[in-house]
């Protein structure tokens, strides 16, 4: 039995896997994003405060349909018209570069769950995977387990006069690629600064551990003052009774 005599379980997390074919290849190839859980090797970045708004996106487009998401299909008809902007969203460096291109497009959802250490908790609950820690300072070579659920969207290419029409009907235009420096028409200075920080940010697209890490330091300060802030409190209260 688990905690208060109940039962312990599996919370099933869902994920939308997108899988292409790229260049002349005929195997279908799973696209990696930064933050999203993926690969089943690769243990998450993502680290509070830091909301990634697009994989976070992704995990509510998990739990509806594709009816529901439409700008999922915008999202994939602009991985496929080679949209360097949009590609900047994927952990796909190659891809992004132009040095290969995606010529077909699925999506299927899975159900993902940790993988756990080996402990008399963990052998209670039915059919999870049990893994080696191997040591201390080691992570297990299988951080997630999951389970394929349906088919999220069927294979889609580009010009596909399904997905013209579904995105038509759903109140979207033709496609249109800006490039990363059309993106800001407002000479201002506030958004000037803002494209220069987005620019930077983009250029830490193969570092995916420099976002989590700031935010870890950010919230170590945020602590520190709300620490320091109470204890100036009590002192000063504490002279105040003297």
């Amino acid at each position: 039995m688990g905690w208060a005599g109940m039962p312990p379980s599996i919370v099933a997390r869902p994920e939308i896997i997108l899988e292409a074919l790229i260049d002349d290849s005929e195997e279908w190839r799973e696209l990696n994003f930064r933050w999203k859980p993926g690969r089943i090797d690769q243990l998450p970045f993502q680290a509070a405060p830091h909301q990634p708004r697009f994989d976070w996106q992704m995990w509510f487009a998990a739990l509806g349909s594709i009816q529901h998401n439409p700008w999922l299909v915008s999202f994939i008809d602009k991985i496929l018209a080679g949209c360097t902007i949009v590609l900047d969203l994927l952990d796909e460096p190659e891809i992004a570069a132009g040095k290969h291109n995606i010529t077909r497009l699925r999506a299927n959802l899975y159900h993902y769950d940790f993988t756990r250490l080996d402990t008399e908790w963990a052998r209670r609950i039915p059919g999870v995977k049990i893994v080696d820690s191997g040591s201390l300072f080691c992570y297990p070579d299988q951080v997630w387990t999951r389970k394929l659920a349906n088919q999220y969207l069927p294979p889609l290419e580009l010009n596909n006069q399904s997905l013209r029409q579904f995105l038509q009907q759903s109140g979207y235009g033709p496609s249109i690629c800006a490039v990363n420096e059309d993106r800001c028409t407002d000479d201002g200075p506030l958004a000037q600064v803002l494209c220069q920080i987005a620019a930077f940010l983009r250029e830490l697209n193969t570092k995916s551990w420099v976002l989590p890490l700031a935010a870890f330091f950010s919230c170590c300060i945020v602590e520190w003052r709300s620490f320091l802030s109470q204890r100036k409190g009590s002192i000063s209260d504490k002279l105040k009774l003297e």
